[in-house]
C-alpha cells in the first residue's frame, strides 16, 4: 500500500488519542515509535520487513517520526528545566539525543530542496504532538491538585553502600567549612547522593532533612530550607554558594577547595 500524506497525519491522531483517553504508557509510545524507526530503516536498507513500501513511504515516515519525537523531546526537556528545576534525568537527556540525532539525520537524508516541500506536513506533526503533550500535562497537573489531602509520614532511608577513603575525606572537609545538604526523605535523587558517599560518610555530613514532620495537608517545610530559598532537592551550600541537584563527589570537593591526598575520587 501506499501511505499519503494525510494518511501518516490520520495515524499520529489516533495514536496520540490512545495515549490521552486510554491511558497508553508513554515510555511505551516511544519503544514502540523507535522501533518503528529501525524496522523503517531496516527496509530502507534491503530487508524486506514491511512490503508493500516504496523508498519515498519510508524516507517520509522516518522524516514525520523522526519530527515527533524531536518535538516530545523538546517538551520534556523544557518541563525538566522549568517544572523540575535542580532535577537531573539521564533518561531524558539520552532519548532527546537520540531524537534530534535521528532528526538532523532524516533532514539530510531528504536533503534542502525537497524538504520545502515538507515543512508544513512537519510542522502540523510538530503542533499535533505539542498540543497532545500539553494536555496530557494539563490533565495530570489536574488530577495531582486533587490530592491535596494527601499525607505522606516521613520514614528513613537507609545507607547500603560502603564509603571509600575519598568520600569520608571529602565528609569531613564538608563538615569543617560549615557545608550542608537540603534533602527530602521522599527524594530519590538525595537517596542516591547519600548512596553516593555512603554510610560512613553520611554520619559525618551536615544533612538537614527539609520535612522532618512529612509531606502533603498540614505539613510544612522546615524553616531553614524556607530561609535557604531551595529550588529542588537536593541542593548544597558550600560556602555561601548553592548548588542544586545531586552533585559528583569531584564536583563538592572542587566547589569546596578539598584537597585530597590521595588520587581516588568517585
Amino acid at each position: 500500500f501506499l501511505l499519503t500524506h494525510n494518511t501518516v497525519l490520520r495515524m499520529l491522531t489516533i495514536g496520540l488519542s490512545l495515549i490521552l483517553y486510554v491511558g497508553i504508557p508513554l515510555p511505551l509510545v516511544g519503544m514502540v515509535t523507535y522501533g518503528v524507526v529501525t524496522a523503517l530503516s531496516l527496509q530502507e536498507n534491503g530487508e524486506e520487513l514491511l512490503p508493500g513500501l516504496d523508498d519515498l513511504d519510508i524516507r517520509l515516515t522516518l522524516l514525520l517520526l523522526a519530527t515527533s519525537l524531536a518535538t516530545a523531546s523538546a517538551y520534556f526537556l523544557f518541563i525538566l528545566n522549568t517544572k523540575f528545576v535542580g532535577t537531573s534525568c539521564l533518561y531524558c537527556l539520552s532519548s532527546a539525543f537520540i531524537s534530534f540525532t535521528l532528526f538532523f539525520i532524516r533532514l539530510k537524508d531528504i536533503g534542502l530542496a525537497r524538504i520545502q516541500k515538507f515543512v508544513g506536513l512537519q510542522l502540523a506533526v510538530a503542533v499535533i504532538v505539542a498540543l497532545a503533550l500539553t494536555n496530557s500535562y494539563s490533565s495530570a497537573t489536574t488530577q495531582l491538585k486533587g490530592t491535596g489531602d494527601f499525607v505522606l509520614e516521613p520514614y528513613k532511608t537507609e545507607v547500603t553502600s560502603e564509603s571509600t577513603p575519598f568520600a569520608i575525606s571529602l565528609a569531613r572537609h564538608l563538615h569543617s567549612i560549615g557545608a550542608k545538604m537540603y534533602g527530602a526523605f521522599w527524594c530519590t535523587h538525595c537517596n542516591d547522593q547519600k548512596q553516593l558517599f555512603g554510610r560512613e560518610a553520611m554520619e559525618i555530613l551536615d544533612y538537614v532533612e527539609c520535612f522532618p514532620n512529612g509531606a502533603g495537608k498540614g505539613k510544612k517545610m522546615a524553616n531553614e530550607c524556607v530561609a535557604t530559598g531551595l529550588e529542588g532537592f537536593p541542593t548544597w551550600v558550600i560556602n555561601g554558594k548553592l548548588l542544586s541537584g545531586d552533585q559528583e563527589l569531584s564536583v563538592l570537593a572542587e566547589e569546596s577547595g578539598f584537597v585530597s591526598e590521595s588520587p581516588e575520587q568517585s
